[in-house]
């Protein structure tokens, strides 16, 4: 039996796989900007946007872009480059040589780590800064003429130590709904208002139905009192809070966090924030659950392309379909936001793991 040296099968799979991974990322970072491109057109066209402000939007979309890509090119490459090797009958010399497929795995499960740690420092410090970019592009200057558009589930800043949440907004009629504000008072301790609901005019934000919350240096509750109404002068045009909204795509996963604790405290619902707050981190895993599950997948096929194309078009349909049933469930608190968050990268872990053992150890069947 012909001895195989190791770093040479290495860089053979690697390149196999960098080839498709590579094509397939450009490919699908270019129709995502011409999708987004697409969905701006009314407005660009009705709005006599500069070019150069469209160039500046899409600039700060390509971070965005680009991570969205990546599980999917990683998928797409795993599956191609594994089924052309059982298609050309390399992978079948490459067992008979003595390489388990633990050991094939090795090489693109590398890769998929250094992958999913890029992702994971992009999303963190580049993407949450770029989508904020992005979107105040659009509040500011696309929707400048509109009429307010806010954003749901978004915090504010509304400067001289204010902080807003606010969960439900009905822009036509101006109305808000689940209002939580945060203030320093004069005395350097913190007060939390909560309001069901409430209105702006001008620069007063009128509340109704609420309680409010005063808090001690060390976040225990020293005063409570409801109200009726009540009203706040925030010294600015509601208008002005385009640049100071951020939804969870603007923000990094310690900036969400802050906020989460900020308002717990006040008896908000924070499970649609906290299921954000955990997805950002468990989508990080996504490229390497992909090697994993299509390595064994593709050694059943002999189609080559086809069933690379395919099988990676029915995966990502498959997994997104369970990442926003899960996500619905977190949100609706019918299980926990950990739970919610983690379940389907669990579950396509399982599937993968189960895969790899049958094909190592159980190698039954005839091939597709």
């Amino acid at each position: 039996m012909l001895k195989l040296k190791p770093h040479i099968v290495d860089r053979y799979l690697l390149a196999e796989f960098l080839k498709p991974f590579l094509l397939s990322l450009s490919i699908l970072t270019v129709i995502l900007i011409s999708s987004y491109l697409f969905e701006l057109t009314d407005l660009i066209i009705v709005k006599s946007i500069p070019v150069l402000t469209i160039l500046e939007l899409l600039l700060y979309k390509i971070p965005d872009i680009l991570i969205e890509s990546l599980a999917i090119s990683v998928l797409f490459a795993t599956l191609l480059a594994m089924s052309q090797l059982v298609k050309n009958n390399e992978l079948t010399a490459l067992r008979m040589g003595g390489a388990s497929l633990q050991r094939l795995l090795a090489p693109l499960f590398l890769l998929a780590i250094i992958i999913s740690l890029s992702n994971y420092l992009i999303s963190q410090q580049v993407v949450p800064w770029t989508n904020h970019r992005a979107q105040n592009i659009i509040r500011q200057t696309i929707l400048e003429e509109g009429p307010p558009n806010l954003q749901q589930g978004t915090f504010f800043e509304g400067g001289d130590d204010k902080y807003f949440y606010i969960q439900q907004i009905d822009n036509r009629q101006g109305r808000l709904e689940q209002i939580i504000a945060y203030e320093i008072e004069e005395d350097g301790f913190p007060r939390l208002i909560r309001a069901e609901r409430g209105y702006f005019a001008g620069e007063i934000w009128h509340l109704e139905e609420g309680m409010i919350h005063k808090l001690d240096d060390k976040g225990e509750l020293t005063y409570q009192s409801d109200f009726d109404e009540m009203e706040i002068n925030l010294n600015q045009e509601i208008r002005e809070f385009y640049g100071q909204q951020r939804t969870t795509a603007e923000m990094s996963r310690a900036e969400l966090r802050k906020e989460i604790e900020l308002f717990q405290s006040s008896g908000l619902d924070v499970s649609s924030l906290l299921v954000d707050y955990h997805l950002k981190l468990a989508e990080v895993f996504i490229s390497l659950i992909f090697v994993l599950l299509g390595v064994p997948l593709s050694l059943k096929s002999k189609q080559g392309k086809a069933f690379g194309v395919i099988s990676s078009i029915i995966i990502m349909f498959l997994y997104y379909l369970l990442v926003s049933f899960f996500r619905s469930l977190g949100r609706n608190q019918m299980i926990t936001p950990l739970l919610a968050a983690w379940l389907p990268n669990l579950i396509f872990t399982g599937v993968a793991i189960y895969l790899i053992f049958k094909e190592e150890y159980f190698p039954i069947g005839e091939d597709l």
